[in-house]
């Protein structure tokens, strides 16, 4: 091992072993055990939220901090003997025929030995007369059913029972493949090289290859990029799960399957039943079972696909409801912990998955907890500050330099919070609606369309909960201040910086809500930043 590596060894082990320190502490000598029934429910509410994160990072820092990062090496063509026939499934239900247009072109690009093996289905679901005289006009394929069962999942699986190819490349309506993409994905079903670690492998024979995932990659900035005007100055948000956290999932074969820029094996999906149903979140399901099959799977860093990323409020929100909705329909309908055909760490890699999704919770009990100091004086952590701070912030410290140290250009500790603080109100909600199963949840697709002039119904809504708490987090500012005046300042320093961190977020967000006035990005170049160099 470089010295490097083994100092970053070293230095992330240290930093695990003090954070585990403090939840020790934390747990055994924090919690205001004679100070009401009040006090200490929140506070054990508060400390539960910390020891799921440091669970979350553990797994992080098995995942990433300890694996190779380094995307699979495409394997040479020559393996292949007799290149097989592929159906490419294009899921659309109500995306804009000029959209869908693209992305049969680009697929009609795809360079391949032998391309009259290459089969191009246009799966609609919206029954769309155009869409089939589009499908007509440019030889392709189309596929349609009378009803929506099961959504894009059940799209897909009246597909698979009308074509038969050894493999099914599946992209999203406005997902347009660069011609490399089967060049790329392909070679790895023909390659016999295990990709994840003998311990990790546990005799399994994994060998055979379920599927090949890319990322997603966009010809637009985000919304993040576009509504704080740093287009081609800070990474795609999504990238730093495709590029560090994907890949670092190959070492125990728990790469997620996103659902397009995706090859299957035809075989790994009809060994699972198809395509899962019973979740609006089909893709990570059916990759789960594809992996608990047997079959080995591989994420990629080489972008292949590019499509058009939300940047109208609306259309965001409901993105990311629908991935968080349908993240917990699986933890509640797929019993993972269960699941005998998936491994220890796979199981674990799943839940952390799953777990991300709460993040609204947990980042909401984080906004409210100091208020509930610095205003009624309820006490959340009885001890000593200067012991406290002994423990906590060397962990702390040490926790985000890591993590800032691993992420590099793709992100920062402090864009995540960003994010977070930003989705919080909405995903707040919607995680506990789904957990407790209050409110129908349905597939939609996310709309794309250009932002517009006039402030959303959404956009309101998100700007009117940052802004309450701003302004309840300024009000249990302006107390703490005036209650160490007339009292010991020590007690309330540690409820004073948490509430000068809320409000700087808070504030950002508030910043972002009001950024939703169209703007000119003609000149965004996708993929400009260097930003998918190993650390």
């Amino acid at each position: 091992m470089k010295q490097k590596n083994v100092f970053k060894f070293i230095f992330y082990t240290i930093t695990m072993v003090l954070s585990f320190v403090y939840i020790v502490y934390r747990t055994f000598y924090t919690l205001p055990l004679s100070l009401g029934a009040l006090a200490l429910c929140v506070s054990i509410i508060v400390l539960i939220v910390e020891i799921w994160e440091f669970v979350d990072f553990f797994v992080y820092y098995l995942n990433i901090l300890i694996v190779s990062k380094k995307s699979p090496k495409i394997p040479s063509l020559s393996n292949i003997a007799e290149f097989p026939d592929i159906d490419v499934l294009i899921a659309t239900l109500n995306e804009h025929e000029s959209l869908l247009e693209n992305t049969i072109e680009a697929c009609k690009r795809m360079k391949y030995p032998d391309t009259s093996k290459i089969h191009i289905y246009v799966c609609d679901d919206g029954n769309r007369a155009n869409i089939k005289k589009l499908s007509e006009k440019l030889n392709v394929g189309y596929i349609s059913r009378l009803t929506n069962k099961n959504a894009k999942a059940g799209n897909y699986n009246h597909a698979l029972s009308l074509v038969s190819s050894p493999y099914v490349a599946t992209f999203d309506a406005d997902m347009a493949p660069t011609e490399n993409f089967l060049l790329t994905t392909l070679p790895f079903f023909f390659d016999n090289k295990n990709y994840i670690s003998k311990k990790q492998n546990s005799g399994k024979n994994l060998n055979k290859i379920g599927f090949v995932q890319l990322p997603q990659s966009f010809i637009n900035p985000d919304i993040f990029q576009y509504r704080f005007h740093l287009e081609n100055k800070i990474p795609f948000e999504q990238d730093y799960f495709y590029h560090s956290i994907q890949i670092g999932k190959n070492a125990t074969n728990s790469a997620v399957c996103c659902g397009t820029n995706t090859l299957f094996s035809r075989k790994a999906l009809d060994d699972c039943g198809g395509f899962a149903t019973n979740t609006i979140s089909e893709d990570i399901a059916t990759g789960m079972l594809i992996e608990s099959k047997g079959y080995q799977c591989l994420a990629l860093d080489n972008v292949e696909a590019y499509g058009i990323a939300a940047n109208d409020l609306t259309g965001f929100v409901k993105q990311r409801t629908r991935w968080a909705r349908g993240c917990i329909q699986i933890l509640k309908k797929y019993k993972i912990l269960g699941n005998s055909g998936l491994s220890f760490r796979q199981k674990l890699e799943y839940i952390t998955c799953i777990s991300y999704w709460f993040f609204g919770i947990r980042r909401m009990i984080y906004l409210l907890t100091p208020l509930l100091f610095s205003i009624f004086g309820i006490i959340i952590v009885d001890c000593n500050l200067t012991t406290f701070i002994c423990f906590w912030l060397p962990a702390y410290l040490l926790k985000r330099f890591a993590l800032d140290s691993v992420e590099g250009h793709k992100r920062s500790s402090t864009w995540n919070i960003i994010y977070e603080t930003i989705l919080t109100p909405v995903l707040f909600k919607e995680a506990l609606k789904e957990l407790f199963g209050f409110g129908g949840t349905k597939f939609e697709v996310t709309p794309k369309f250009a932002p517009k002039a006039k402030m959303s119904k959404t956009n309101i809504r998100l700007l009117f909960s940052h802004f309450t708490l701003l302004t309840l987090s300024i009000i249990g500012l302006i107390m703490c201040i005036w209650r160490m005046t007339n009292s010991n300042v020590t007690v309330y320093i540690l409820s004073l910086v948490w509430l000068i961190s809320n409000i700087f977020y808070l504030t950002i967000s508030v910043i972002f809500d009001l950024r939703y006035k169209p703007v000119d990005y003609s000149n965004f170049i996708p993929n400009k930043i260097k930003k998918y160099k190993g650390i």
